[in-house]
């Protein structure tokens, strides 16, 4: 499996996505953002905002919030951009369609484990990865929405594996923690969990 022949199962996957930036002049503001507030983002969510708000105990929580309420003139207006997010080498074997199927088992390796998967040869697939991906190619990102979530080195099985999970938002591109918020479609709520590398 060479790296022409994983861009092209990668394109299959791709999904897009939504990325933060910061607003100028005219843009439509979609998020506001101040990751030193305990409210550290505030985001239009389907025609609600939401906000991502930490605790007392240093707990996230994605709840619906009335901007009015919030003093916002210390936070910066973003608007959302999209692109294109491509996924990461074991997303991309785990849901990879039966040629990458069958290259996984001639290499005696289970798609559903993680480690297998990472002792793989991903032949630059990573870097190219890497190069599109928007938690590496933009410091002046904050957030994006939607795509494809990260892996974690806690991780034993990744979180979009779940198929009771859909994945929403990826808040702190710049500075830990990071945090990322899902949907739990079977409990119908948000679920933040934060990460550290």
């Amino acid at each position: 499996m060479n790296l022409h022949c994983l861009k092209e199962k990668a394109q299959t996957l791709a999904r897009e996505a939504q990325i933060f930036v910061e607003a100028q002049g005219e843009d439509e503001i979609m998020a506001y953002v101040n990751e030193n507030e305990s409210v550290r983002l505030v985001v239009q969510h389907e025609n609600q905002w939401i906000a991502l708000r930490e605790n007392n105990d240093s707990e996230f929580f994605f709840e619906p919030v009335n901007p009015e309420s919030a003093d916002l003139k210390n936070y910066i207006p973003l608007t959302a951009k999209k692109q294109t997010v491509y996924p990461n080498f074991e997303h991309l074997m785990h849901f990879g369609d039966e040629e990458i199927q069958n290259w996984i088992k001639e290499n005696d390796c289970d798609a559903d484990s993680l480690s297998d998967l990472q002792s793989l040869d991903d032949d630059g697939y990573i870097d190219f990865w890497m190069d599109a991906h928007p938690m590496y190619m933009n410091k002046e990102i904050y957030a994006y929405a939607g795509g494809w979530a990260m892996i974690w080195p806690d991780d034993d099985i990744p979180m979009q594996w779940d198929e009771n999970l859909v994945f929403l938002y990826q808040i702190g591109v710049q500075n830990e923690p990071f945090i990322e918020v899902y949907y739990n479609k079977r409990e119908q709520k948000f679920m933040s969990v934060e990460r550290n590398t």
